[in-house]
């Protein structure tokens, strides 16, 4: 094996935390991870892991290393992906990261379409209703509801949404309909537990202008496709996106509550990719792909 990679090697092993599952994923012999590390480590002729029967860690020197491993890593890999973006035909693995109940009900669907304009591409999907990282993480974009925080990446908006607070006909037989956003108090309100944060303020607009209610009750959450589950169930009252909604308020199945007083400004959905990642033909078709797409849903 060339020095490249043994760095490899290392940090899979680092990412695996054990010989064997790094063989796993490298398709080699368990003996020989073993082995490749212990002449890493005559050569640098220091320890790079505690090793015990149970377990394995770094040492305070292979902490370091790991670092410089995944910078050096990182340098060549964004060096042969500015090599690639001057493929004509967009190819290879496009890495996506997508909230589970919009990749269900928006993405997934698509996919079919937008495989079949580029069959040399293969798409790894990664869901998860928390933020997800897309540097760390090695993605190459994510969709993400809500505003980018991080200047170190790249955004380009692909539709609009609105939450909106609504309950299960059930629900509001048994404990009544609140009139004003203050009648929240004295409702099971419904939270969704997510982007590392509680989102438990609930934004409404009146005569005084915007403002916003603390909300309260027996049942919060990390996804947002649960959290809808639970209002239609008749848990409580939430606060959901109005794409999620839509359907089961038109059906009759969910009301719309204190519709006057919701806070006018719409939520964005974002294709987010770090910026030296949106002229690869692979980011840039998809991210077109979904734009055009989703005027439908406007």
């Amino acid at each position: 094996m060339s020095r490249l990679q043994d760095l490899e090697v290392f940090v899979q092993v680092v990412k695996s935390g054990n010989f064997a599952k790094a063989a796993l994923e490298l398709q080699l012999n368990p003996s020989a991870i073993s082995r490749r590390i212990g002449n890493l480590e005559d050569h640098l002729g220091v320890r790079l892991f505690h090793r015990t029967t149970r377990s394995l860690s770094l040492t305070e020197v292979g902490e370091r290393y790991l670092n410089r491993c995944l910078s050096i890593l990182t340098e060549i890999e964004e060096a042969d992906r500015e090599a690639k973006q001057h493929s004509t035909e967009p190819q290879g693995t496009l890495q996506v990261g997508c909230s589970s109940y919009f990749a269900h009900r928006h993405v997934l669907a698509r996919m079919a379409e937008f495989l079949e304009q580029y069959p040399q591409l293969t798409i790894k999907l990664t869901l998860s209703d928390d933020v997800i990282d897309v540097v760390d993480e090695g993605l190459d974009v994510t969709i993400r509801i809500g505003e980018l925080a991080d200047s170190a990446l790249t955004s380009r908006r692909l539709l609009c949404d609105r939450r909106i607070v609504c309950a299960a006909p059930a629900y509001l037989e048994h404990h009544g309909i609140p009139q004003t956003p203050d009648d929240l108090a004295h409702h099971n309100c419904l939270t969704l537990n997510a982007y590392k944060t509680t989102l438990n303020q609930w934004r409404f607009r009146d005569r005084s202008g915007l403002r916003e209610i603390s909300v309260q009750g027996n049942f919060t959450v990390n996804s947002g496709e649960a959290l809808y589950e639970a209002v239609l169930a008749g848990l409580g009252i939430g606060r959901v996106t109005r794409f999620l909604a839509g359907p089961a308020i038109q059906s009759g199945q969910l009301i719309h509550l204190l519709m006057e007083y919701e806070d006018a400004n719409d939520v964005g959905v974002y294709a987010i990719f770090p910026s030296n990642r949106y002229l690869l033909p692979k980011v840039q078709c998809f991210v077109e792909f979904l734009a055009k797409s989703f005027l439908k849903l406007q």
